[in-house]
Parts: structure tokens; sequence; C-alpha cells
């Protein structure tokens, strides 16, 4: 399949010349992998991941008397498994299709038209190309679930009508963990804008007058701090990352009572909202995948969402990062197609359930 439609633009013969007079749309603004997550390397195959707990019990029952009775407490111990996935896709392009754009003009001459290699178009080609990899690795590791099925499907699942679950089904990722560890223990999920997800239609999702003035995201926030278990309290790499509504609607609130606070927009164009102790990050991400792909035509799928956690508790698992962005630019001499290969594997988890505290 083609990369471009020609027909998008007026070809005249003499229009611009090269990608660097064009106006490139904005993109949208990533953090590095690292920012949320530990990465961790090596991960080729299935791969134990084990956990040991404390004593159980108490210590200290006897009284120091002679054959003392041996106390009964264990050491606990239980297990993950590192189980990556690999994904992989091609891009591919024909120079016939760019003869009737401004492309054209960078190609190179004779015989040699046809290796698209490190002409402008490839390079834009390769820019873009990067840029939704790494989109692709936020959505697999946050969003992944093996069993992604669309609201059409039978049995019927949470995806967009129409969407196509090999772009989700991948892994288990960390939202259906995060749900998971909620299941098992409601403690960690901290209620608040739960209601607002909760609304019969989108419009009434939306966070409305009166949660700015009970404060809706503030008190959640707090809840959350409070509510967490004390072993994530301790840690000093806790991280708030939320929706972009989610920020917003803090800054809201934060404005609407005069509460003093300050953002500051990362050098990879992530904003984090700094107020009475709390570093919140906002990943717009999240907002623009629940809304083009959790959208059942009623109501989105937990369009509000939280997540504080230790960074070290939350992992990405991968060969390499070296792999995660690697392209590998193949000219067949045969076809005289070019074709974009990438390639890497992928695993996300939550190594400690109580380190974690989620609101949606």
């Amino acid at each position: 399949m083609a990369l471009i439609t020609p027909a998008d633009l007026t070809f005249n013969g003499e229009e611009i010349k090269s990608v660097s007079e064009a106006v490139f749309e904005s993109g949208f603004e990533k953090p590095e992998l690292s920012k949320f997550h530990t990465i961790v390397t090596g991960i080729v195959a299935k791969k134990q991941i084990v956990i040991l707990g404390r004593l159980s019990g108490l210590v200290g029952a006897q009284s120091g008397g002679c054959d003392p009775t041996s106390a009964t407490n264990t050491l606990g111990m239980s297990e993950k498994f590192w189980e990556p996935a690999v994904v992989s896709d091609r891009l591919t392009e024909c120079w016939t299709n760019l003869k009737e754009t401004f492309f054209v003009w960078g190609l190179k001459q004779g015989i040699k038209k046809y290796d698209l290699d490190g002409t402008d178009f490839l390079n834009y080609v390769t820019e873009m190309l990067n840029d939704a990899i790494l989109e692709a690795i936020f959505r697999i590791a946050w969003f992944g679930d093996v069993d992604a099925a669309d609201v059409n499907a039978s049995p019927a699942g949470i995806l967009t009508a129409g969407t196509n679950p090999l772009y989700f089904n991948k892994i288990d990722g960390l939202w259906k963990q995060a749900y998971a560890i909620v299941a098992a223990n409601a403690a960690r999920l901290t209620a608040g804008i739960t209601s607002r997800n909760g609304q019969a239609t989108k419009t009434l999702q939306e966070f409305q007058t009166a949660d700015t003035t009970n404060n809706v995201v503030t008190t959640t926030l707090q809840n959350m701090k409070f509510g967490a278990d004390t072993r994530l309290r301790a840690k000093d790499d806790i991280v708030f990352v939320c929706t972009q509504s989610v920020a917003d609607q803090y800054e809201r609130e934060l404005t609407a009572r005069n509460a003093a606070y300050t953002t500051e927009r990362l050098e990879n164009g992530i904003q984090v909202l700094k107020s009475s102790g709390y570093e919140l990050y906002s990943f717009e991400l999240w907002d623009r995948i629940i809304r083009a792909y959790y959208d059942n035509g009623t109501v989105y799928y937990k369009p509000h969402r939280i997540a504080m956690y230790s960074k070290a508790n939350v992992q990405v698992g991968t060969e390499s990062e070296t792999a995660l962005g690697e392209l590998d630019i193949i000219f067949d001499k045969v076809t005289k197609k070019n074709h974009i290969d990438f390639m890497f594997n992928i695993d996300a988890k939550i190594i400690e359930s109580y380190l974690v505290q989620f609101a949606y």
C-alpha cells in the first residue's frame, strides 16, 4: 500500500521543491519512556521474576527456657514472568507514486531513482514512523489486552467498533493489570472521579462546574496519597500520572480557590503541574487513545484516570532500548520497491501490587 496519496496536493511542475519548504503538521508531545517507567533490558524470552516476601506473623513468644518450641513463621515467595511479545510492521513505497508530487525534486537520477534511501521523502517517513513507534510502545505497555475485542465482537469487548484488536492484543498491559489488582484489593482504587467516568453520556462524563466547586480532583489526589499503602508512601520515586482531562480539572480547581501552583513544560513538551507537594504529570496520549479506541458510541471507557506508583515498580521489559527504535530500510532491486521494517519485543509489569494506587 502506498504511503501517500499524490492527489492530496496539486502538482504544477514548479511548486515547492523540498521538505524544508513544507509546513509540518504539529505532532503530539510524548515523554521519554524512562520518564514514567523503569526499563528492563535483556528480556529475550519468558523470564522469571521472583518476589521474596517478609517473615510472616510475630516473633518473640518464648521466655528463654531450655528446649524452646520452634516458631511457625514462614517466608513467603511469589513469582511473575516476563512474557515479551513481538511487535513489527512494514511500510512500502515505490518512486512512481512520487512523480506527481514535489518529492520528485529530491529523487536520485537515472536507474537510482528507484532507490529512495537518503532522499527527503524517506527521511520524512522515518521521522514520522519513529514518532508512531513511540506511541505504539506506550499504547501496548498501558492498554495492551490479550483478550482485546471491539464492542461488536462476540463476546463483546470495549474497543471502538471497527478497531483492529491486533494493535492491542500483544500483551496484558499496565491498565489491565491495574484492574486485576483493584479486583483483588479494592483499597487500591480511590473513589472521586469514578462517578464522573460512570455517567451515561460523553457530555455528562466531562467535568462540571460543581466538580470545580467541590474540588473533586484535589480531594481525589489527597485521598490517593493518604489511602495508599504506607510502603508506597515511603518511597522516594513516587510519580502521579494522569489524563490531560484530570490535569486540566485540577488546574481549574487550584485557580478557583486561588491556590498556589506552578506548571513546568519539560524538554519533550510534557507538562508537570506542582502544588501542595504533588507533581502531576499529564499524559495526553492516554486521552487520545481512550477517545479514539474506547468509544462505544455513547460513552468513553474510563476517560479520566490517575496512576500513583513507585517508578521502580512499573517496568517495561525489552531486549534492548536500541531495538525499540531501530529501523531496517530495504531497497528491493527485483521489485524496485522500498520497505521500512521495524520489530521489537515488549512486555510491561506492575511488580508488587501494594506499590500502586489508582483512580478511574
